[in-house]
């Protein structure tokens, strides 16, 4: 197998088995060995009569190795850690649900801590509870509303080490017509709050059609069905499009175009209520998933998609998530029984931007949307077809009868057949572009933690090999890239959507994307996205701007007040905040200069922000001495001090250019000739730099400013979810 280092690492440290010291205990070929060795052995059920299941399991191990070996298809993360192992767990989406009792919501909690443990992910519908203030007759009691008890999965959620691999991730739904709606849309306006929950509203089409004639629309109440007031649409709208603005959150489901649709395939089962942490799999109550992805990189040929090979490897995918299911050990009897029932599976995809570089078509073009609807088009129909040769040979899904398709096809062995998402973990392994996502840069670092030592860090840059190839055919330095290497930050908002939308047409379930947001965008901006995703067919949406995981949006300035006669303090004079210092994120970019004054020589390494600016500053040079050492060392920290707690750099430069004392003299640098010391050289330097030339921005990805649970590096905001680009690890799953 051809595999990066990063791959290797990431197979090492998160995916294979280790022993009792924590040394691992595969390679990365013993993982695809193991897994496909694993998931072969369904076959032995389905030729049991026949004689032949040792030939069977044999054929499909060696086609499951070479599908995986080429880095064209991998399953979802907890299939590669559990396949052949004691838990055997091998889906990465559920849904629990939650009722409207004590007994029903603690019991909910505890299945998704043994659900977290094996490595899945879990989404709850917290609309059925009863709101806020509501009596509660058997003890006379008053409720407390779903957000609070939100807060319960949540802690709960944060103490379970998932499968030993990651943390715990979760959906929290509410519907737009639930009392407590508006408390909902707001829940993770606290930064500190919810940080194991992404959240959607699920907007109902009654809602849509009231927004477009700014009308009020009615409020249930989930206890006995009844209609308790009215909020007006425009209102409430508003509130989640700001709050989106301001933080990510929340996002919006669509759910009765999820109802209506083929994410619902049999609607006896339903109605759904939620989707996984990232939104991309709609399911039941005790519904699962087991996702797969194939890597659309791998299928470019002669400037041209690779149609003949994609329809093999599509059929291949479908026969190995079909022995998923076979395979799997259900968390409980619940889950065993909807996830046989209707034997649900979701592929997708990973490297469409990789194929889109190839290919030289810019990810912001009409050939690229048109692509996309071919792409997962022809995906679709190979893989109902496939599905429907498994269901003739090994029998339909058991509640085909009752489904959507039970007049469609002839035979279906899975309800649903495709999925898009976001790839987290996955996409590094097979070295490629995360999902339908465009690229959020071309370079940067990754960072791992490796071996035993909790302090020992291993950096690696990552260089796309398309920016090295065009970096090649440059006979001039500065060229300007070309539009092809488009990365997030640079596309607009509606082709974001739009490619969703594209995706979203052909697939079964539903599509994990992120709409990307510079940081200088408009709430109304947001909104045209919101509105834009509806009706382009989207199944929901979720946004990220630029930079609004950086400001804490509840931050309460303490005051001291006085009576105003009517028994209400009034607030007379703010108390100033105290100064924060912004630290840098663990994983970084820097820009690394070398340089002489006099005799003395020495390297100048500035720390960057995400946005480019400068945060730090290091100074090495050739004298060794313990002096000299604390001297330089002294300035490097004055300097990043200064930057930290925000004195502009024009401010610390201009103070700090002309200081006179040895070593001085001539310095090499045509722009600067001559310095009187270190500092005067430094300081004119970094002017040089960041102020008379500005900045150069590395990463399109913003920090949520919270750590990796593995790494402990940053994790940034991304394909709906909290991502590491260090290690791979996603909350999502």
């Amino acid at each position: 197998m051809e595999l990066t280092e990063n791959a290797r690492i990431v197979l090492e440290r998160r995916i294979g088995g280790r022993d009792g010291n924590g040394d691992p205990t595969e390679s990365a070929e013993d993982i695809f060995v193991r897994v496909a060795r694993n998931i072969s052995l369904a076959e032995s059920v389905f030729h049991k009569d026949t004689g032949q299941a040792a030939i069977a399991m044999a054929l499909a191990e060696a086609k499951f190795l070479k599908l995986m070996g080429n880095m064209d298809f991998l399953p979802n993360s907890p299939t590669l850690v559990n396949a052949g192992k004691e838990l055997q767990q091998l889906s990465a989406c559920f849904v629990i649900p939650v009722e409207d009792s004590m007994e029903g919501i603690f019991e909910s909690v505890k299945q998704a801590a043994l659900i977290h443990k094996t490595g899945g992910g879990t989404g709850f519908s917290f609309s059925r509870l009863r709101p806020t203030n509501s009596g509660v007759s058997k003890t006379s009691g008053i409720a407390s509303g779903p957000v609070s008890f939100m807060q319960v999965f949540d802690k709960a959620t944060a103490v379970i080490k998932q499968g030993g691999t990651r943390r715990g991730a979760n959906m929290g739904i509410l519907r737009v017509d639930h009392p407590d709606i508006l408390e909902f849309i707001h829940a993770k306006d606290d930064l500190t709050k919810l940080n194991n929950f992404n959240i959607s509203v699920a907007i109902t089409d009654k809602f849509m059609i009231a927004l477009a004639n700014n009308e009020d629309y009615d409020i249930v109440n989930p206890k006995d069905g009844e209609v308790c007031a009215q909020l007006n649409s425009r209102v409430v709208f508003n509130q989640i499009i700001t709050s989106a603005h301001t933080t990510g959150d929340p996002g919006v489901i669509f759910i009765d175009r999820i109802n209506a649709g083929k994410a619902n395939p049999v609607p006896k089962r339903g109605p759904i209520e939620s989707t996984n942490p990232c939104g991309e799999q709609p399911l039941y109550p005790w519904d699962s998933c087991n996702l797969g992805s194939i890597n659309l990189s791998n299928f470019e040929n002669a400037g041209k998609v690779d149609y003949a090979r994609l329809s093999e490897v599509v059929h291949d995918s479908v026969h190995f998530l079909d022995n998923v299911i076979e395979m799997n050990k259900w968390p409980n009897p619940e889950i065993a029984e909807v996830s046989n029932a209707i034997r649900r599976i979701g592929l997708g995809v990973m490297g469409w931007a990789d194929l889109l570089i190839k290919l030289r078509i810019p990810y912001d073009s009409e050939e690229a949307v048109e692509l996309a609807e071919a792409v997962m088009e022809f995906i679709q129909q190979e893989a109902d077809k496939a599905s429907c040769v498994l269901g003739m040979t090994r029998g339909n899904f058991p509640d085909f009868a009752d489904s959507i398709y039970s007049h469609v096809y002839p035979a279906l062995r899975n309800s649903t057949r495709t999925t898009i998402a976001p790839t987290g973990t996955i996409s590094i392994i097979a070295g490629c572009s995360g999902g339908i996502e465009p690229l959020f840069a071309l370079k940067f670092m990754r960072s791992h933690f490796l071996d035993k030592d909790p302090n020992k860090r291993f950096e690696m840059a990552e260089f796309h090999p398309a920016l090295a190839d065009w970096l090649n055919t440059q006979d001039a330095p500065n060229q300007p890239l070309p539009s092809y290497l488009v990365t997030s930050g640079d596309i607009a908002p509606e082709w974001h959507v739009r490619m969703q939308a594209a995706f979203q047409k052909h697939t079964d379930n539903a599509v994990s994307k992120t709409i990307n947001f510079r940081k200088e965008a408009t709430r109304e901006q947001v909104e045209e996205a919101y509105v834009m995703a509806y009706v382009t067919g989207c199944n929901g949406i979720t946004v990220y701007r630029d930079g609004s995981r950086e400001n804490q949006v509840l931050n309460t300035i303490p005051t001291v007040g006085t009576d105003d006669g009517r028994g209400e303090e009034t607030a007379i004079n703010p108390i100033s905040p105290s100064p924060t210092r912004r630290k840098l994120n663990d994983t970084r970019s820097a820009l690394s200069h070398k340089f002489s004054v006099g005799d003395f020589e020495g390297y100048i390494t500035v720390g960057l922000y995400p946005d480019g600016s400068p945060g730090e500053v290091f100074i090495i040079g050739n004298r060794t001495g313990s002096t000299t050492r604390g001297y330089l060392d002294s300035i490097g920290l004055l300097f990043s001090l200064a930057l930290q707690y925000g004195t502009p750099i024009d401010k610390v430069t201009e103070k700090l250019q002309g200081s006179r004392f040895e070593p001085s003299g001539r310095t090499g640098d045509i722009d600067i000739p001559v310095a009187t010391s270190v500092v005067d050289y430094i300081a004119r330097w970094l002017r040089r730099e960041f102020v008379d030339k500005g900045t150069t921005v590395e990463y399109t990805k913003e920090p949520t400013g919270n750590m990796c649970p593995d790494c402990d590096a940053p994790l940034f905001y991304g394909s709906g979810c909290s991502e590491c680009i260090s290690c791979g690890y996603s909350k999502c799953g």
